[in-house]
């Protein structure tokens, strides 16, 4: 099979995943929601996370209007992106064959798979870091607009997620041990890159100072007060998840293993003209560094490591894995496309099945793609008619169920989390024109909310589990409206 058919039919899984997710989802994960709340209002910044992401959304919004199906097309795009980049840095260090082989492994990952359809911050960052290696690895060779792209990509990472600053340094240091930083010529590309990016960067700053440095205030909620023991429990559950999202691979990777040696293909050692000379100093820079901090911040730190902080620091964990896989038998493309579709098949199947339950919301888990999303919002709305005449313009409660009713009711209802995270969400206003609220069950009622009403997540029980609702309340506005 030819490696460039290995990279489309990848490609083509992508987006067939994201349809298929947009087909049987009766709603959306948390992070998307919180996309869509951000997005209401264009900032320099967000209480938890640099702009960029939010920003994106927010124009397309701006532009084409509001749409449950934003979040998909653009968590798409920047997977599209990032196989793309890969596929090229692949190309680089171990030749077209390994590198599609690489990528048909990186789309079985889960995190590229099962939740192509999360739009989040990560989502943006694995696409500007893969550009930027991607950009740096040809300004190496003399041109300075590639530095200047470099620098424009990883200023971009740095406005996805400021954990952007790792794999960077992971690149400076691929750079320096591959000798691309030899020459004064590639040293003064490199300050004009680093330029670049402070330039892009510089907004962002200015407004993490001015809005009481929110966001690293954020970032140091992972930090923990911690045990020996607790630090390591940090580590084996990060590696156990990191296991857990790449579990398809690792099957197909079995399956094919048995079915080649069946095949008495016997051992073949990876061509020397295929693989770069330098590849175990790339991947020392792109892949064990990221490891390593991310090992020295739960050991040294005391930091509860995030499961999707393994989403960037594996992303071109592929391009090593195929690497050693092909060093002990040789890989055979076809049978490895082959086996990929079928885990790919039975991944889309177990997926379609848990969503066509309509009692998966009852999960231990919370399974944010179940909810009743449409209904919801209806339902909301319609409580909000019964008690005023007057325009429903904001919605607060629960972040995720309001998000839910403001989304998929047209998108226009302003959402309100708190002051720090919503400011464009003024008291004044919500004082004059009231809103609806969306509680969990469990939550206090707030003063001055009436009309309560229960809206049950699952109509039927009939599993005995017990049941999931959430209340539907209103603050009527400073003047009745006729």
């Amino acid at each position: 099979m030819p490696p460039w058919q290995a990279v489309l039919v990848s490609a083509a899984v992508v987006v067939l995943w994201a349809l298929w997710a947009a087909h049987f989802n009766t709603a959306q994960f948390g992070d998307n929601i919180e996309q869509f709340n951000w997005a209401q209002s264009l900032e320099l910044g967000y209480h938890k996370h640099p702009p960029l992401p939010s920003l994106a959304l927010g124009l397309v919004i701006k532009l084409f209007g509001p749409s449950v199906y934003w979040a998909y097309t653009l968590a798409t795009l920047c997977l599209l992106g990032t196989l793309g980049f890969t596929w090229l840095i692949g190309r680089e260090l171990i030749g077209n064959r390994l590198s599609a082989a690489a990528i048909v492994l990186w789309g079985l990952n889960l995190s590229f798979s099962q939740r192509v359809q999360l739009y989040n911050h990560n989502t943006v960052l694995v696409l500007c870091i893969a550009a930027t290696v991607w950009f740096a690895m040809r300004a190496s060779r003399g041109k300075t607009l590639w530095w200047v792209a470099t620098g424009v990509g990883a200023g971009a990472a740095m406005l996805s997620k400021y954990q952007a600053l790792v794999p960077l340094a992971g690149l400076l240091l691929a750079l320096v041990l591959t000798g691309r930083l030899k020459r004064p010529a590639q040293w003064a590309g490199f300050a004009l890159a680093l330029v670049v990016m402070l330039a892009v960067f510089a907004p962002h700053a200015e407004w993490v100072a001015q809005n009481d440095f929110t966001t690293l205030r954020y970032a140091a909620d992972a930090v923990e007060s911690a045990n020996l023991w607790m630090r390591v429990r940090f580590v084996i559950a990060f590696v156990a998840n990191q296991i857990r999202l790449a579990f398809p691979a690792l099957l197909a990777i079995a399956i094919c293993w048995v079915w080649m040696r069946s095949c008495r293909r016997g051992v073949v050692v990876a061509s020397e003209a295929s693989v770069a000379p330098d590849f175990n100093r790339w991947t020392l820079g792109l892949v064990w560094v990221t490891l390593l901090v991310l090992l020295a911040m739960a050991l040294v730190g005391g930091v509860s490591l995030r499961n999707h902080w393994g989403v960037q620091a594996l992303q071109f964990f592929p391009l090593w894995l195929v690497w050693v896989w092909e060093r002990r038998i040789a890989i055979d493309l076809r049978k490895l496309v082959c086996v990929a579709l079928a885990v790919q098949a039975l991944s889309l199947t177990l997926y379609a099945v848990e969503h066509r339950d309509p009692h998966a919301v009852l999960s231990s888990r919370r399974v944010d793609t179940a909810y009743p999303a449409r209904r919801l919002a209806r339902a909301a709305v319609a409580h909000w008619a019964s008690a005023t005449n007057c325009p429903l313009r904001y919605v607060e409660g629960t972040v995720f169920d309001a998000g839910l009713v403001s989304l998929y009711s047209g998108g226009k209802i302003q959402v309100f989390d708190s002051d720090r995270a919503t400011p464009w969400v003024r008291a004044e206003d919500l004082q004059r024109d009231g809103a609806l609220f969306v509680l969990d069950e469990r939550d206090a009622v707030p003063a001055g909310v009436t009309n309560l009403k229960v809206f049950d997540l699952v109509l039927g029980n009939k599993l005995g589990r017990p049941g999931k609702a959430v209340t539907l309340g209103v603050r009527l506005p400073a003047q009745p409206c006729t």
